[in-house]
């Protein structure tokens, strides 16, 4: 699916899209020295997809790309990203706001993670464990963000104190 998405609007791009209905939308934001363009394009009409390919993927109603171009002191780069969709998004517009919310969400949680756990840091890279300690982390941040033991701290002070006290963390487990 990704190559197919990947080849359909580059084609797209280059050689237009035919009669197909292609919904769009464009942001510019100019903020901290650097502007940076966002378009979105959506489609609900997926006839161009090899039969077999729909017939796989029943539910989906509608593919789309986002293309994001970042000026910073003369600097130029690019990147896109392709997504699938099963209902609810019907235009380009919907289609950027709810990717735009969906990275503001893993974007806050991953910094928050990072910063309380060190998680870019970490260096556990083999089998199951890189997932294991995912889980164990955001248990561990659901725990922190419940205490009101020292509801003035940050998660970090609280996550350290947890680490030094066996009281406190025992507190946090509900069984002290």
């Amino acid at each position: 699916m990704a190559e197919a998405l990947r080849a359909f609007f580059d084609e797209g791009e280059t050689s237009g899209y035919g009669r197909l209905p292609v919904s769009r939308h464009e942001t510019v934001e100019k903020d901290h020295g650097r502007i940076e363009t966002r378009r979105a394009l959506w489609l609900t009409n997926l006839s161009w997809m090899d039969a077999p390919l729909r017939e796989r993927w029943s539910k989906l109603s509608g593919v789309g790309m986002l293309g994001r171009t970042r000026e910073t002191k003369g600097k130029i780069s690019r990147e896109r990203a392709y997504f699938i969709g099963s209902k609810g998004v019907t235009c380009a517009e919907a289609f950027a706001t709810a990717a735009c919310r969906h990275w503001g969400i893993e974007n806050s949680r991953h910094w928050v993670l990072d910063i309380t756990f060190r998680e870019d840091g970490c260096r556990v890279r083999k089998g199951h464990a890189p997932r294991n300690f995912s889980a164990l982390r955001k248990f561990a941040l659901a725990l922190l963000r419940r205490d009101e033991t020292y509801p003035k701290r940050s998660l970090r002070s609280r996550r350290k104190t947890a680490d030094r006290n066996p009281g406190y963390r025992a507190s946090l487990l509900g069984l002290g």
